[in-house]
């Protein structure tokens, strides 16, 4: 499929890079624009990624004992502004013969190309930092859902505050988030 939409990417995947190719419909008007995204589902070693130091700065000497035992915080502190920053270059392209035209106004391309993300070098951090972003996702929609209800507030009946009260049982954000996962995958 990819050889009919960019026969120039095409020639430097096979099976051996073993990617796919995930499609997205997205735009402002209708009908929507069609964006692709190449993954792969092979390992990939970013070596810089567990060891991002600056190699072009000397060596340090050797900790004391007194630093090293006494778990006396270092005072030779490193600049971390030099050391490797992982870049994603891999964005949603466009497939559509509007592609000429449109690539500079598109903002989900300028969005997905453009967004510089901060890669920690520690698979942990990284996923402590996924948990963080899902929490403070699920607190922001939360809040939302609290917000609406708070405009919309008059004195409901009976019949509607036994629904609100099921709508509530039913409501997990687990569930909802599964559920728009799965109709993005179809």
């Amino acid at each position: 499929m990819l050889r009919c939409i960019n026969p120039k990417e095409a020639h430097l995947l096979d099976f051996a890079a073993g990617v796919h190719i995930r499609f997205r419909l997205a735009g402002e008007k209708f009908p929507p624009n069609i964006y692709y995204k190449i993954f792969t589902y092979r390992p990939v070693t970013d070596i810089n990624s567990f060891a991002p130091r600056d190699y072009t700065v000397a060596c340090s000497a050797t900790l004391g004992a007194t630093v090293k035992n006494n778990k006396v915080e270092n005072p030779n502190t490193e600049d971390l502004s030099r050391w490797y920053q992982r870049e994603e270059n891999n964005g949603w392209r466009l497939v559509s013969d509007r592609i000429f035209t449109s690539a500079e106004t598109d903002s989900i391309l300028q969005d997905s190309n453009y967004e510089r993300k901060f890669f920690h070098y520690s698979r942990l951090q990284r996923q402590k930092d996924i948990d963080m972003k899902r929490k403070e996702k699920k607190r922001q929609w939360m809040a939302n859902m609290y917000k609406e209800g708070k405009e919309s507030e008059r004195e409901p009946t009976e019949n509607e505050m036994n629904e609100l009260i099921s709508w509530c049982d039913d409501l997990n954000f687990d569930s909802y988030v599964n559920n728009w996962l799965e109709l993005a995958q179809l």
